[in-house]
């Protein structure tokens, strides 16, 4: 089933030296463009008949989903694709990339190429296409990839090489500069001098290895040191074409495409196409390194097969997911409207208290939750909605006075204002004239337009100050040339001693024109000009002299503003009204999630108020006297922070201690907001509570609209394709008639999720939407997304979830030791425990730790991955608030002593650290024997672990945690029933395939598969994952060396034949946003499906199935017998020491083990000595008897 992609993948690798170089230049020409090795190109419609081609991808997520541009190169050619929308050509950018001939076996390879899938024309069809996809991140996480435990630790361990490289270069550069000065000195120390050449040199030699290493990546002699973060990498494509190829990518380009317009990419179209190409080149270079990697991690093809389909997996969906949207998204909107008033009338009530606060009396000073807030008065203005006070009034004087009120006056004041302040007028023969003056001309006499002119006369321009004069004046310069300034000795002080000249102020005058002012002397100006400034400026010219003073007003120091009519809010509130573009000034901010909103509810912790911590976030207070009434789950708090001096006091004056709210990470992390999901179960079962209808309201809608407050970005970035959109065709069944008008027209489309196939260590698939999925919830809007997922007309949902899959193969695994079924405790409880006696593993957990059922499940599947005794405290206090931590402890430990038992150091005369005396210790030894070995790997499919989780790269200081032993076991588990599910994958398409079932995989969630099936088949296709169980149970089961299978493993409890994607066939999903009742399905066990297909799978019930030979291929490599019997324990004694509590009784079996060991082990070496005295007489015999022939020979 992974052939003939598997094989085609291979010879891509291969190829891989014969890649033809990238084009020099790209044609703008709207779709593929073919590019030959020897520069020329032409006009392709599609990728033709090549088999394999590594392709990449952009968009321009801001206008759209829809592909800009493509690169993909084959052996032989590049291609190139740009949308016609790009070029200006198409009015819209809904087109996607043909790639040619569905029915041709061919492969893709990409990073992250399930987002490039989604663009491609022919993947959106309902009967598939024989296209296959390989994704490097996937095959990189598979062999290389790292935990999220191990991430922080690379990153800092990056970060450090990064460092310390860049001080090696500064140090090289250093030196060098003091060679140099040493150099340029004739002085220096002939012997320091030969010191320095010599560690220049030194320097040199090393300098080349450094720069190359410049980056801060690992180098290959770093390797040796046998460091996990030095082999490894994380995902993107940048750090994997370092890490594998030394190939430094610059990705900042990539940012244009989610800030840039169409016409800036179109502009500069060359270098994104380059940008692009240059993606495709290094993404083939590494797909050459971790191809072969993987196929030697995970050799059988199986594993290869189970990728390949999963990484064509698709959903169909109808009208309703538009519905569905606009539902969820209006029921969240009217709940938040709803809480959102109601916290806003908590605000404004604590508000009023603040403003009716006139006495200064604080009364929330009194109140527990509301001192914690910020009531420091801040002043409110315009943007907050507050109506601005009136403008302060402004004082304003004339220019001219203003000028002559200063200290020292300016030119102005002594060329302009001065002489019109002291009257003075002009005198000569012709008779009196009033003195003007112009800008242009100077000072000048004007004379009555009606007089006789008997001088030269100026033109007064029209933007002169004069100009309003001209209709009724003459004027006349004083002088030959233009008089700019009269108070001067030489002209205006000759001029009044000669009666020229008249003014008022004779004597005030002459001093100013000689420069012998006095203080006195401007004190009388100043007296004048108050005089002048009290008349007011003359109308109608009945001043001549004073209307030509610059009476425009200026402004005469600040406005005083008038404080008292300013409005104060107290910063809480007035942070509340943070302006915002999207609404009106003094609009309140105000949600669940904001951080006063648990203070204005008024919310308490078993009764205990809360408050806000800068140090620690949000912990309750509980007063001393009453501790022994509450569970405290952490440890009393101490405040170091400056900001938490109020309750550092309270804490310190020994009436208070405070307890920080439990987080799931345990102590160390901090509560961020106690009306976050987790605290859900905490407002339902009264831990965490609050006054008034308000708080039940708030924590209601809360709980309503946790899931799509969580989810609904990523469900409205769904890129949904409706069929016939962008000239698409998928092979759905004609639109059904409307059965009402009501809502959105009926229509059939598509997603393609963007399913990482290996996105964890564990190789197992993630996906952000659908993988993540709750199952509906009647309390929860928007929960029901998984049944928006809904088969066409005509055809079915046809899937089952394994049962028990982890717990089974992990039960399984304890079991091979003894190779009988249900030989140990936990593997009888899986296969003969039930619910309804109480005898199953998660009953008899909930009845050790007083829980629930569900919650037992929780236990037991983190200790089975590999968690220990904190982790069960945590679940403990987590499910139960108000039990006291000791009392956690107790309970964890009694659980892990029944489960998984107790530890026996690697002294024991066994030899090894193993567990005993638990139901679960021949579990939990067999996986740590397989975590632990040298090259671990999974015993159905014999897939490798992660190079950052072998032995051999991983600190030996155990204890510490950086032995990451949890991820380890974790690993065994989860990659064994990745195998399951690959094995199943591909025994279902090989029956499909065989007997023509008209089926096609949807998706698997973890341990739940689904299958889109035509109605007619659908029962066939339920055989067929029926036999495919039976088949994969059966290879586990023969690979841990067991000869048979119990039969209540062997089958499925259940097929579901169902309309909609749904955990169960009989769930409604109605929720508060789809209050519509789905009609139920079908859920056939193994005995109604007999039934309805007489057994048979062949379409054709005559047919025997036996009598359908299926076409067989060759095998690509020789079969190689499997050592089923690894897994066996061949010690009895060591069997029996793993259920035995006594530990005198262990020592002495191993006593007896170490015995029977040497009395084998000198066994051995006897039968060898014994083998080889035997070979060396048959030699002898050999030699005595040619020894003798040749003899006859030479006396014959």
């Amino acid at each position: 089933m992974a052939e003939p992609w598997l094989e085609i993948a291979k010879r891509f690798v291969e190829v891989q030296d014969d890649i033809p170089p990238k084009p020099e230049s790209y044609a703008r020409i709207p779709g593929w463009t073919k590019y030959y090795p020897d520069g020329s190109y032409e006009h392709v419609h599609n990728l033709g008949l090549e088999e394999a081609v590594c392709f990449d991808v952009e968009t321009l997520p801001e206008y759209s989903q829809f592909p800009i541009m493509a690169c993909a190169v084959s052996a032989t050619a590049w291609y190139v694709w740009i949308s016609p929308w790009l070029l200006g050509l198409s009015k819209s950018p809904q087109h996607l990339i043909p790639i040619g001939n569905p029915g041709r076996p061919r492969i893709i390879v990409g990073h992250n190429v399930s987002y490039d899938r989604a663009r491609i024309l022919e993947e959106y069809s309902l009967q598939g296409t024989q296209t296959r996809f390989l994704d490097t991140m996937a095959l990189h996480i598979a062999v290389n990839g790292i935990t999220s435990g191990q991430r922080p630790a690379w990153l800092s361990y990056r970060k450090t090489k990064r460092e310390e490289r860049q001080e090696r270069r500064e140090a090289v550069e250093a030196i060098k500069a003091v060679i140099l000065e040493h150099e340029a000195r004739s002085d220096f120390d002939s012997k320091q001098y030969e010191d320095l050449l010599r560690y220049k040199q030194e320097l040199e030699d090393s300098l080349p290895e450094l720069m190359a290493d410049a980056s801060g990546y690992f180098t290959a002699d770093e390797e040796a040191a046998q460091r996990w973060e030095e082999i490894t990498s994380i995902n993107s494509l940048a750090d994997l074409a370092q890490h594998y190829c030394g190939i430094e990518l610059n990705k900042k380009t990539r940012d244009d495409f989610m800030v840039c317009t169409r016409e800036e990419i179109f502009d500069d179209l060359e270098q994104y196409l380059v940008y692009c190409g240059n993606d495709v080149s290094t993404t083939l270079q590494v797909y050459a390194k971790v191809l072969p990697a993987f196929l030697e991690s995970c050799p059988n093809p199986v594993s290869a097969a189970g990728v390949f389909t999963m990484g064509s997996s698709f959903l169909t969906l109808d009208q309703e997911w538009e519905t569905y949207i606009e539902s969820a998204e209006a029921k969240y909107s009217e709940l938040e409207k709803g809480v959102r008033t109601r916290l806003i009338q908590l605000a404004q009530k604590a508000f009023s208290m603040f403003q009716k606060d006139t006495e200064h009396a604080r009364p929330w000073e009194t109140d527990e939750w509301l001192n914690q807030l910020d009531w420091t008065p801040k002043r409110a203005g315009k943007s907050r909605g507050v109506a601005e006070p009136p403008p302060p009034v402004v004082e304003t004087r004339p220019k001219w006075y203003v000028e002559v009120q200063k200290e020292k006056l300016g030119p102005t004041a002594a060329n302009r204002t001065i002489p019109f302040l002291l009257g003075m007028t002009w005198h000569d023969a012709y008779g009196d004239y009033y003195l003007f003056y112009s800008s242009e001309h100077g000072w000048l006499k004007g004379k009555p337009i009606d007089s006789t002119q008997y001088e030269p006369i100026v033109t007064i321009a029209d933007d002169d100050e004069l100009a309003p004069f001209r209709e009724v004046l003459w004027f006349v310069p004083l002088a030959k040339s233009p008089v700019r300034s009269i108070l001067s000795s030489g002209r205006g002080g000759k001029w009044i001693e000669d009666a020229t000249i008249t003014c008022t102020h004779e004597e005030l005058a002459l001093r100013f024109c000689t420069n012998k002012v006095t203080d006195g002397d401007l004190e009388s100006l100043r007296v004048i000009a108050r005089e002048v400034l009290e008349r007011g400026e003359p109308t109608d010219y009945d001043n001549i002299a004073i209307s030509q003073l610059d009476w425009r007003p200026v402004q005469v120091g600040k406005p005083v503003r008038d404080k008292s009519s300013d409005t104060y809010w107290p910063q809480w509130y007035w942070e509340l009204t943070t302006p915002k573009p999207d609404a009106a000034p003094g609009n309140i901010d105000l949600t669940v999630r904001s951080r006063v909103a648990p203070l204005l509810m008024r919310l308490s912790w078993l009764g205990h108020p809360l408050f806000r911590s800068r140090q620690h976030g949000w912990v309750y207070r509980v007063p001393a006297d009453k501790l022994d009434t509450i569970g405290a789950t952490s440890y009393a708090l101490i405040f170091s922070d400056e900001a938490d001096i109020k309750l550092k006091d309270m804490s310190e004056g020994g009436h208070f201690l405070f307890y920080k709210l439990p987080h799931k990470d345990g102590d160390r992390a901090n509560v961020g907001s106690p009306m976050s999901k987790m605290f859900l179960k905490y407002f339902q079962d009264g831990t965490l509570t609050g006054p008034g209808d308000e708080v039940k309201s708030a924590l209601d809608m809360n709980v309503q609209c946790s899931y799509w407050i969580s989810a609904r970005d990523r469900v409205r970035k769904q890129f949904v394709l409706w069929d016939r959109q962008a000239n698409t065709s998928m092979g759905l069944p004609p639109i059904p008639e409307p059965q009402n008008a009501v809502g959105h027209p009926c229509k059939y489309g598509m997603i393609l999720p963007q399913v990482i196939t290996m996105g964890t260590v564990t190789r197992r698939a993630i996906e952000k939407t659908w993988l993540t999925a709750s199952n509906a919830k009647p309390k929860r809007v928007g929960s029901e997304l998984k049944s928006l997922v809904r088969a066409p007309e005509g055809y079915a949902l046809v899937g089952a979830d394994v049962d028990s899959e982890e717990l089974w193969i992990a039960s399984v695994m304890g079991d091979a030791q003894f190779g009988i079924h249900g030989a140990t405790a936990i593997g009888w409880m899986t296969l003969e425990g039930t619910k309804a006696a109480g005898t199953d593993l998660h009953s008899k957990t909930a009845s050790i730790l007083g829980i629930s059922r569900n919650q037992a499940k929780v236990f037991n599947y983190s200790r089975i991955y590999g968690a220990g005794i904190n982790h069960a405290v945590l679940l403990l206090l987590q499910h139960n608030a108000s039990m006291k931590e000791g009392d956690a402890k107790a309970l964890a430990k009694q659980l892990y002593i029944s489960t998984k038992g107790r530890s026996l150091a690697a002294t024991n005369p066994f030899g090894k650290k193993f567990w005993h005396g638990g139901t679960e210790s021949y579990l939990f030894n067999k996986l740590e024997s397989i975590a632990l070995s040298e090259d671990p790997r999974t015993p159905a499919l014999g897939c490798g672990i992660t190079s950052a989780l072998l032995k051999k790269y991983l600190p030996t200081n155990k204890g510490t945690g950086e032995d990451y032993m949890t991820s380890r076991i974790n690993w065994v588990v989860q990659s064994s029933g990745v195998d399951y599910l690959h094995m199943l994958i591909v025994a279902v398409d090989y029956l499909i395939q065989i007997y023509k079932i008209d089926a096609r995989y949807l998706i698997s969630i973890h341990d739940e598969v689904r299958y889109l099936a035509k109605e007619e088949d659908k029962y066939r296709l339920a055989l067929a994952l029926q036999i495919a169980n039976l088949w994969t149970r059966c290879m586990f089961a023969y690979k841990l060396g067991f000869d048979n299978l119990p039969q209540g493993v062997a089958f499925f409890s259940a097929v579901d034949v169902d309309k909609y994607l749904r955990k169960e066939v009989d769930m409604t999903c109605v929720t508060p946003s789809q209050p519509v009742e789905l009609p139920p399905g079908e859920s056939l066990t193994i005995d109604q499906i007999l039934e309805r297909t007489s057994g048979q799978l062949s379409k054709d019930t005559t047919v025997s199935n036996s009598s359908v030979v299926p076409e067989l291929r060759s095998p690509t490599q020789p079969y190689k017998e499997p050592d089923v019997l690894a897994h066996r324990e061949t010690s009895m004694e060591f069997l029996r020491a793993q259920m035995l509590t006594d530990k005198k009784v262990i020592h002495d079996l191993g006593l007896i083990h170490r015995a029977r060991k040497l009395e084998k082990e000198a066994e051995e070496e006897l039968f060898s000595m014994r083998s080889k005295a035997t070979s060396r007489v048959d030699r002898a015999k050999e030699k005595s008897g040619a020894a003798s022939w040749s003899l006859e020979m030479t006396w014959g």
